[in-house]
């Protein structure tokens, strides 16, 4: 379950906060948010997919760095 709060952030001296939207339906606005991928059934965010996500980004990363570091020093 995720707690969340009010955060404020700095922007060019400006502080920019969560607010509602105008209609009160700030859970629905925050739902349609989530991508499906990543909502777990009880409105919530599935983290365990996010972190998979996550690693398997960094992975590729890497993967592509290595590859492009192969293919500079294959040209010298």
């Amino acid at each position: 379950m995720l707690i969340s709060a009010e955060k404020n952030y700095l922007s060019g001296g400006n502080s920019l906060a969560f607010r509602e939207p105008a209609d009160g339906n700030a859970k629905e606005l925050h739902r349609s948010s989530i991508p499906l991928r990543y909502r777990d059934g009880m409105g919530g965010v599935n983290l365990e997919q996010v972190k998979r996500d996550q690693r398997r980004a960094r992975r590729d990363l890497m993967r592509a760095m290595i590859r492009g570091l192969d293919r500079l020093l294959r040209l010298h």
